[in-house]
């Protein structure tokens, strides 16, 4: 049922502070307040480090950086600004203490916040007892803050809007590494969580295989802190006589980044920002996942996307967000999974069989 509101939703701040891929799951809630309130003004609030993200948003009148090394003082400041905007409405799509101090006291005669399932997700990693079932993917959850106002996900999935500027230099890149013409195969072998992290090698073997059989070129992607993960990739793709392939991780924005899986055909990837921002712009998606599942939400929200998991270990899922190693010191989520899995997961989706 949709509520009787006193007044007339003229302007809507919309927060999600961090992280990268989560931000990305929020773009389908962007397009579903503007459809509700077509002559509403959208703003978001996020990190100074992510406004990049949403800059060009066509739905989006201003976006917000917050940068949180200015403490305390810079919170009071941000708010103070935030009240002078006079919003109807904050849909607070983060819930944490910063969050929900700028949602009560920045003036706003409505508030919402979205079911996040905090102690439903711990009960299932402390206890194994799963009561998640269907609690759908987070951006399903991110719309229960709007669900009064009749506004529900219609299965849509994110969407990235990029300069001509990136997509022009990514092209470039493509070119210079002599990948042009080519079909292309994104590699994204990191994570900033190194239980997500799916062995080298064993991305090495998948990328090679598919660069054989389709003829493929190869280009691998990561953020800062994962360039020796991806040069160990490189230099056993290298190593295997696969020529057509350049390493670009760390060494580009993250628009650039979003750029480059732009141009690919397919992105195997793991459980990281750069799975979430290929089926923001599109590009078929293999997704390796180990300690965590889909319970969790955050499977790729995409029907051009598979997921390779080990299911019916025990010990899943061991954490909400990853770690830095296995608490049972197996790894098996990860170690049991082989790459002609990843490979065939690849195929499918490349020969356009993914049902």
């Amino acid at each position: 049922m949709r509520l009787k509101m006193r007044g007339e939703v003229r302007k809507v701040l919309l927060i999600r502070m961090s992280e990268l891929g989560d931000i990305i799951l929020t773009t389908p809630v962007i397009r579903g307040l503007k459809t509700r309130f077509p002559g509403a003004r959208i703003d978001y609030l996020t990190k100074v480090q992510f406004k990049e993200v949403l800059s060009l948003h066509p739905l989006v009148r201003k976006v917000i950086g917050f940068d949180s090394k200015e403490g305390i003082l810079g919170l009071v400041r941000l708010i103070q600004d935030l009240r002078e905007e006079r919003y109807d409405l904050i849909v607070d799509l983060h819930i944490n203490p910063r969050s929900i101090l700028v949602r009560y006291f920045s003036g706003a005669w409505m508030m919402r916040s979205y079911r996040k399932y905090s102690m439903e997700r711990r009960i299932l990693k402390w206890f194994r007892i799963n009561l998640l079932k269907d609690g759908g993917s987070v951006v399903e959850r991110y719309f229960s803050a709007l669900e009064d106002f009749g506004v529900s996900a219609n299965g849509a999935g994110p969407e990235l809007y990029i300069s001509q500027a990136d997509k022009q230099k990514a092209r470039a890149i493509i070119e210079q590494a002599g990948l042009s013409g080519r079909r292309l195969i994104g590699l994204v072998p990191g994570s900033r969580r190194r239980n997500k992290i799916w062995p080298l090698e064993r991305f090495a073997r998948a990328g090679e295989e598919l660069a054989k059989e389709f003829d493929a070129g190869v280009v691998i992607l990561g953020g800062e802190g994962e360039q020796e993960i991806a040069e160990g990739v490189y230099d056993r793709l290298k190593q295997a006589g696969i020529e057509r392939v350049v390493n670009v991780s760390g060494k580009l924005s993250i628009m650039e980044s979003s750029a480059v899986i732009g141009e690919l055909e397919l992105v195997i990837s793991n459980d990281t920002a750069l799975m979430h921002i290929a089926t923001a712009v599109g590009a078929p998606v293999v997704a390796i996942f180990g300690p965590t599942t889909r319970e969790m939400g955050f499977f790729p929200y995409s029907q051009n996307a598979l997921v390779v998991e080990r299911k019916g270990l025990k010990c899943r899922p061991c954490s909400l967000h990853g770690g830095d190693r296995c608490p049972k010191e197996h790894f098996k989520c990860m170690l049991e999974i082989e790459p002609e899995e990843v490979v065939e997961a690849g195929k499918r989706l490349l020969s356009g069989k993914n049902d």
